[in-house]
């Protein structure tokens, strides 16, 4: 057999690779990360100040959905959710409370974008959003517009950066205001 048809006959067996979608290769690649420890800095820009306001701390993922953000300076503040529960502990102002994501309605679907992103959800990122893609999936971006009118007059749009399986960027428009997010792998 001639190496060229050889070859076209092979085709169809290398795999759906070829054909696939970027953003559906993206969403298999976080999916197949089980659990991730990073570092982060965030500032929050509001216009009325002249100056962010930065603080920094730790993020960590557990599939198939444990989020937790602690963050570290300049105050001492952790936030984790598991499954419909989210949890927070200010330390230094004696402050802890826990609740059902289904009581917060717009909480759960500020949560569900960054944890069903990192669990390559899109259909549960789907639920709460209209879903834009660009780029490829060696570094791309998802822009998420809310679906329901009573978040978009909270946030605007949520614009996730991407490397490959990395998220780098989590930038969220609303409130008068933007909180930009970095994200670095953990050293």
């Amino acid at each position: 057999m001639r190496p060229l048809r050889r070859a076209l006959l092979l085709l169809p067996l290398a795999g759906p690779a070829l054909g696939q979608d970027p953003l559906q290769q993206v969403m298999r690649s976080l999916a197949a990360v089980k659990q991730r420890r990073s570092r982060f800095t965030e500032d929050k820009v509001i216009p009325e100040l002249d100056i962010g306001l930065p603080n920094e701390g730790t993020l960590l993922w557990v599939a198939p959905d444990r989020l937790e953000k602690h963050t570290t300076w300049p105050i001492d503040e952790f936030l984790a959710v598991q499954g419909g529960r989210l949890h927070y502990e200010r330390r230094d102002r004696a402050v802890q409370r826990e609740f059902a994501l289904g009581e917060q309605p717009e909480m759960a679907a500020l949560v569900e974008a960054i944890r069903a992103t990192l669990a390559g959800d899109l259909p549960a990122l789907r639920q709460h959003y209209e879903v834009s893609f660009s780029g490829t999936p060696a570094e791309w971006t998802l822009v998420l517009t809310p679906a329901s009118l009573r978040l978009r007059t909270a946030v605007q749009r949520i614009t996730i950066t991407g490397q490959g399986s990395e998220l780098r960027g989590v930038d969220t428009e609303g409130g008068g205001g933007v909180t930009r997010m970095r994200i670095m792998p953990a050293s």
